[in-house]
């Protein structure tokens, strides 16, 4: 029960944690100074992009989604996270 217990917490963690870091690849790309791109693309994921977004004709966007990169940006962040969340409390408890 213990292990279901700290498995689920470390999922929550890993979805707070996959949340914010595609948040920050969108806010790197909004017209910021340290990042401008003239060809107004935005690129959405890390380590792997699954939503891009383009220009093709303005002023209408265009947008693809890359389904198997969304899968694999989901679960390297689980396992990094759920592995990292499970062994410091098995560090802590002892």
């Amino acid at each position: 029960m213990n292990l279901a217990k700290r498995l689920f917490k470390g999922t929550l963690l890993s979805i707070l944690i996959f949340f914010s870091v595609s948040f920050i690849t969108v806010l790197l790309q909004l017209n910021s100074p340290i990042h401008r791109q003239p060809d107004f693309t935005l690129a959405i994921g890390f380590p792997f992009v699954y939503y891009n977004q383009f220009l093709v004709a303005p002023p209408i966007p265009n947008s693809a989604w890359e389904g198997t990169n969304l899968m694999l940006d989901c679960a390297l962040t689980w396992i990094i996270v759920v592995e990292f969340y499970i062994w410091r409390k098995k560090i802590t408890s002892l």
